[in-house]
């Protein structure tokens, strides 16, 4: 129209505060004023303290629109705001540019309020003029670094807009979206310089110019970071960089925003050519039924709001809460998208353009279509009424009734609570055709809340989310999700591996936060996932079983040893799946031989029998873990499954070893005999422990019978050799025990195999007390045939002694006081050192089973209950100690297996401690450490009572 503004009037704004109304009049010339209906003015004054201001301070501007037409005002800003291209400093330049912007601000305001302008002709004119201002700012930067040409233009360099200002459908007091990119063959710049460098700085300058706070403001807030992995890029992103970063890893997200791109900047056609040569990436030729399930799935995120679901008008977010703005254009896009590729009338800028071509097409009814135009207007006038207020990037109505009354005046209603009703009507309509469209499908957010993983920064109610669920730094926790959603990690490199993770990723957030230390166990998931070689098939595997997943993250949060051990072999987790693994050590009991036997007899070579052992024991491992980890096995179960998997591996490799020798070197020159000493002999080892073996053998040849012949020392020797390396050497799938020869005769100076003869002689007339206690743990593991000779030298190594009961308990006694001197206690969590902890246990049962000659008893628990019955221990001391043992076992046990040896439980992460507490029957970490105390006290006195008092002072 023809017609100035005053003329155009066609709404009546109430006035909610007449006094404040004149006030603001007051500070305006007369002049200005008096052209205007007096109500209109008064009810904008009113209600926006920003409009007010302007008006005051662009008086002039207010005063032609009473004679100009607002159209005309605003080609003139947008020729002011070129202009800065022109001026002869950057002052000048920032100036002309926020005096454009006040000039359209007031413009587009009044005649928006006034009903003179539509939605689409306002947010086009805010668009329009931040195009104008970016050329402005971008031609006086570019001639002020001389960057450009003689006529001002700028080959190469590109501006591009994407969301609302690229769909030409800027909000009032929105930020600008853009995407700066050079293009190597056409950017030139003076000799010697680099390009990337100048493009970075050409598009700072060019941010300074548009966001700096100065006493007349700013322009427009500006955000880059929806350039290609905008985390390792610079602000100035090379085309063919960009390019091959869609081509390779761009995600559905990406293609929704780069979908508005449009050239506002800069080398026009260059843009221009960039953003065509992205359509096969945004608008692809075949119905993307995988991106349907991607974009369904943010869908998914977005519907489920947790709180928000509340619907309360005050405090609403009318752009992202429920039923918002979002959802509309979530609604229209998505149909873009999945049809955009073979139907190009689809491919409209802006939500309104494309409602109105999805009902055309058929793909939205005109009911649905017409509901979701309408709500999308009302919402976009009431979100530009929110910022009309103060200037401020906000889509939030206000709380406070006071406060929301002003946007409900702005928006035409006198009365807060009709206000308030229309507003609840729309989101509820919004929301329920946007929940039809995605009804389908499971659920991908949280209990929680919302969490949404796209986009360039996290939505309020994803950090809500987060924060619910314990994290202490919801954004840096998104931020990482993020990121590996948008395939920032080896493991989600692919689009199926990106999809999956979209798909699981509430599910194993809300799985971190019940560990009850999200950050500790978000923390080792990190290094998990990133550590992983690819992601598919684990991810693929979660997503299948969600209780898998839940199993994992608990095994991640409590035990970063198994954590670790997952992690670099992701395919443990098919053995996770299996029944045995949830169901407890006390029905299924430990792997059985058999089972190993029978995939040893698979492989063909000794290093196949290797690597086959070490993936059998590596599966049982974790299965044994979890059991104790869950506390689905005790303590002492977990140790007799610890155990007996160490003997079947003992076993296998053995006969593996025996089979190699007879291949290499014929069949044995008699026989041979593997004892498993200390904790492997009584049935105690832990997840880390170490085995301690002897190899005794029975020569019945002086030579083996093979082609390479051996003399029996010899052969029994490198047997033993091929047994420790079977052992504990290191292959592809890593290594089985660490093994300790060093309590055989002699020890670390005697030969590795021991001949039966030299076994018996030394045992009668040369071991110390020491020894004859050791050997009280030893049991028989595996044998190449006839045992009764070595169990007969086994219980005389123990009992074949003339030493005295004093004697015995003074050499025991003397032992311990030089453990304590040279291998002191590293802490009193240090169960096994420490005074009255494991080994004063262990002593007082060896020490009574050589001084009364009871032979070996291997079990530390049997041995103490034998001792009870004979008078070595009174009842009540030896209850004592079998509770002491328990009790360390039990905090020993789970420390080894989560964390290793030498872990002090004060250092324990909250679940960990609670989970410590309660495998050992306490309430809490410190009720436990009590408990320790009380027991190591009394174990102390025991040992003392036991073991020193019985001691003869000339056997010191």
């Amino acid at each position: 129209m023809s017609a100035p503004l005053s003329q155009r009037i066609r709404v009546s704004l109430p006035v909610i505060d007449a006094g404040a109304a004149q006030q603001r009049r007051d500070r305006v010339p007369p002049a200005a004023l008096s052209p205007w209906p007096c109500e209109f003015l008064d009810a904008v004054m009113s209600a926006s303290p920003y409009l007010a201001r302007l008006m005051e301070r662009r008086a002039d501007t207010l005063q032609a629109l009473a004679s100009d037409t607002p159209e005309a005002l605003c080609d003139r800003a947008f020729a002011r705001a070129r202009s800065a291209a022109d001026c002869d400093s950057e002052a000048d330049a920032m100036h002309a540019l926020r005096e454009a912007k006040m000039d359209i601000h007031l413009v587009a305001a009044l005649a928006d309020l006034a009903g003179a302008w539509s939605l689409r002709e306002t947010t086009a004119i805010l668009s329009s003029f931040a195009d104008a201002a970016l050329q402005g700012a971008l031609g006086f930067a570019a001639r002020d670094m001389g960057l450009a040409g003689e006529d001002g233009t700028l080959p190469g360099f590109a501006v591009l807009a994407l969301g609302k200002l690229g769909t030409q459908s800027l909000n009032y007091s929105s930020d600008i979206d853009l995407v700066v990119i050079w293009e190597a063959e056409h950017f030139t710049v003076p000799e010697g310089k680099e390009p990337q460098k100048l493009a970075t700085r050409l598009t700072q300058r060019l941010v300074r110019l548009m966001s700096e706070m100065t006493a007349e403001g700013y322009v427009f807030r500006t955000d880059l970071r929806l350039r290609p992995d905008p985390s390792s890029t610079p602000l100035a992103v090379n085309g063919d960089m960009a390019r091959h970063y869609f081509e390779a890893v761009g995600q559905n997200w990406e293609r929704a925003a780069y979908a508005k791109a449009r050239a506002v900047a800069g080398d026009i056609e260059a843009g221009e050519a960039f953003i065509a040569d992205l359509e096969p990436f945004i608008w692809r030729r075949t119905l993307d039924f995988a991106a349907v399930e991607d974009i369904r799935a943010l869908a998914k995120q977005i519907q489920a709001v947790g709180n928000r679901a509340e619907l309360n008008v005050a405090g609403h977010d009318v752009k992202l809460g429920l039923g918002g703005i979002r959802e509309v254009e979530f609604y229209a896009q998505v149909l873009q998208l999945v049809f955009g590729g073979r139907k190009p009338d689809l491919r409209v800028a802006g939500t309104l353009s494309a409602l109105k071509a999805l009902s055309t097409a058929g793909l939205v009814d005109s009911d649905t279509a017409r509901v979701l135009t309408d709500s999308y207007t009302f919402l976009r006038h009431v979100e530009h009424r929110i910022q009309m207020l103060e200037d401020e990037q906000t889509q939030t109505l206000p709380e406070e009734d006071g406060a929301r009354a002003r946007v409900a005046a702005l928006a035409g209603y006198g009365e807060l609570d009709a206000f308030d009703a229309r507003v609840a009507d729309t989101l509820r309509a919004v929301h329920n055709a946007f929940t039809e469209q995605f009804e389908e499908g499971e659920s991908l957010a949280t209990h929680e809340g919302s969490l949404v993983l796209t986009g360039v920064e996290p939505t309020p109610d994803t950090l809500e989310t987060l924060s619910r669920l314990g994290f202490s730094d919801p954004v840096r926790i998104w931020h990482q999700l993020s990121g590996w959603a948008a395939g920032r990690a080896r493991a989600a490199r692919t689009e199926r591996a990106r999809r999956l993770f979209s798909r699981l990723a509430p599910r194993l957030v809300e799985a971190i936060g019940a560990t009850g230390d999200a950050d500790a166990a978000f923390a080792r998931f990190a290094a998990f996932f990133e550590g992983l070689p690819s992601g598919v098939q684990p991810l693929s595997l979660l997503a299948a079983h969600p209780a898998l997943a839940d199993e994992l993250v608990t095994i991640l949060g409590l035990a970063p040893n198994l954590a670790d051990e997952i992690g670099k072999r992701p395919a443990l987790l098919d053995v996770m799946l299996e029944p045995s693994f949830a169901a407890p050590l006390s029905e299924t009991g430990p792997a059985s031989q058999d089972a190993l036997a029978e995939r040893l007899a698979r492989g063909e070579s000794f290093e196949d029998a290797m690597n086959v052992a070490r993936r059998f024991v590596r599966e049982e491992r974790l299965r044994i873990g979890a059991q104790l980890l869950r506390g689905r096995a005790g303590a002492s179960d977990a140790a007799q499954a610890y155990s007996q998997l160490a003997r079947h591996s003992v076993t296998a490799m053995a006969q593996a070893a025996g089979r190699e020798m007879e291949r290499r070197h014929g069949a044995a020159p008699g026989r041979w005999h593997v004892l498993g000493m200390g904790k492997l002999g009584g049935g105690e080892l832990s997840a880390d422990s170490d085995l301690d073996l002897i190899v005794v053998y029975e020569p019945e040849a002086e030579y083996s019978d093979g082609s390479q012949p051996l003399e029996a020392p010899v052969w029994f020797t490198r047997f033993t050799q091929r047994l420790v390396s079977a052992l504990s050497a290191p292959t592809e799938e890593g290594a089985l025990y660490p093994v300790d020869l060093a309590l055989r005769p002699s020890g670390s100076a005697g030969p590795v195999a021991v001949a039966l003869k030299r076994f018996e002689t030394y045992y009668r007339d040369e071991a110390w007390v020491w020894e004859r206690m050791a050997m009280t743990r030893a049991s028989l593991v595996v044998s190449s045939g006839g045992d009764a000779a070595i169990s007969l030298a086994i219980s005389d190594a123990v009992n074949a002694h003339a030493l005295s009961e004093a004697e015995v308990c003074a050499a025991a006694a003397d032992m311990r006081s030089r453990l304590e001197r040279d291998k002191p206690a590293a802490s009193s969590w240090d169960l096994k050192l420490r005074e009255g902890g494991l080994l004063d246990i262990e002593f007082a049962a060896q020490t009574g089973l050589v001084a009364r000659r009871l032979g070996p008893e291997p079990s530390t628990r049997k041995a103490l209950e034998l001792l009870a019955g004979k008078g070595w221990l009174e009842e009540p001391d030896a209850h004592v100690l079998l509770e002491a043992h328990a009790l360390y076992e039990a905090v020993t046990q789970l420390t080894r297996l989560a964390h290793g040896s030498g872990f002090d439980p004060q250092d324990a992460s909250d679940p960990f401690a609670r989970r410590l507490a309660q495998a050992a029957g306490c309430p809490s970490l410190p009720a436990l450490k009590a408990r320790v105390e009380d027991l190591a006290g009394k174990t102390r006195s025991i040992f003392i009572n036991v073991i020193e008092k019985r001691a003869s002072p000339r056997d010191g």
